[in-house]
């Protein structure tokens, strides 16, 4: 085989090489844009979401929640009008048969020592809240205003927490400077509605 044959060849793969060079570096370059959560905005918070699982992550690694433990389950509803209510059940949850009527407050001071274990229990593993939310989109924060809470102490607080969107999921975040170091606490919820219905 002569040179000039040997020269063209080489000259023909240059192209092909560049070609395959320059797109891998692209594909590249575009990865982290597509593989980036969507900007939240507050339209989108908007409806009914259910609780999928509970992570928190520190220093010594991932740990479960210490009150809703593993298999905890709940609800959020934001509303498009600005109100808010907040549901979770914790696990394992105490047996307890409804009422025929709800209790007076003086009947309640009467209760049975082991009725009363069982009410602290069952109160213990679930938590409520309602009130009403804003949503500040250049730092995707969601911050809700506690009007009445199960727990009443809460009543009148504030509560932040960053919010981005991975598909269709909520993730809240917050992290906590502790004296071990920093705890990440994410909370994962799933779409169940949409303002569309």
């Amino acid at each position: 085989m002569n040179k000039e044959v040997l020269s063209m060849r080489n000259h023909t793969k240059w192209p092909f090489l560049l070609i395959v060079c320059v797109s891998a570096a692209l594909c590249q370059a575009a990865a982290p844009e597509r593989s980036a959560a969507p900007h939240a905005t507050r339209q989108a918070l908007i409806g009914a979401w259910r609780l999928q699982r509970i992570e928190i992550l520190g220093p010594k690694g991932s740990r479960p929640d210490p009150f809703y433990n593993t298999d905890s389950s709940g609800l959020i509803i934001y509303d498009a009008s600005g109100w808010m209510s907040v549901q979770i059940v914790g696990q394992p949850r105490p047996v307890m048969d409804a009422p025929a009527s709800r209790p007076t407050p003086a009947a309640t001071a009467r209760v049975a020592p082991r009725d009363a274990q069982l009410k602290a229990a069952v109160l213990d593993t679930y938590y409520a809240y309602f009130g009403t939310w804003e949503f500040d989109e250049a730092t995707s924060t969601v911050t809700h205003s506690v009007k009445a809470s199960l727990i009443p102490g809460e009543t009148g607080l504030r509560y932040s927490q960053t919010a981005t969107l991975d598909g269709g999921q909520l993730i809240f975040t917050v992290r906590q400077e502790t004296p071990e170091g920093t705890v990440v606490r994410k909370k994962i919820w799933k779409r169940i509605s949409s303002p569309e219905g």
